[in-house]
């Protein structure tokens, strides 16, 4: 079976100029990944110190409401890491940003905002942006998504 041939991120291009940015746009989108999986390591190692610090702290309940709350926003934080590494995989694979994987990285990291939010010092304001926001980008993964 002849697999069709794979896209590539570098148009084909004779003007030298061209090529050489289409280059350079290439190893910079690299290094963005790169980096994007030192940031993924360094915040599975905060959650993890986190998680040891309240273990050893253990004499009165483990988590209380706001270090579980804490705790929450650690995992999404990582989770949204590897979203936007996949993001940065993609376009390399595709030389195109996949909308429904950007929009479920968006519905993420409004969740954790909702998550970690201390809704005490908030605006009323403030609140409905957040709805405003959440109901925005759902309808459009919604929208995105929706099979025909």
């Amino acid at each position: 079976m002849n697999n069709p041939p794979q896209e590539s991120l570098v148009q084909e291009n004779h003007d030298p100029l061209i090529r050489f940015l289409n280059k350079t746009v290439v190893i910079s989108v690299k290094l963005l990944a790169i980096l994007m999986v030192l940031v993924i390591w360094l915040a599975l190692a905060d959650v993890v110190v986190h998680l040891l610090q309240q273990i050893m702290t253990f004499p009165g309940s483990l988590f209380t409401v706001e270090t579980l709350i804490m705790t929450l926003g650690d995992f999404l934080a990582v989770l949204i890491a590897i979203e936007i590494f996949l993001n940065i995989v993609f376009y390399l694979k595709k030389d195109a940003v996949h909308v429904p994987l950007v929009l479920a990285t968006a519905l993420t990291a409004v969740a954790r905002k909702v998550i970690i939010l201390d809704y005490t010092g908030q605006s009323p304001h403030h609140i409905y942006a957040i709805a405003s926001v959440i109901f925005a980008v759902g309808i459009s993964y919604w929208l995105v998504t929706k099979k025909e």
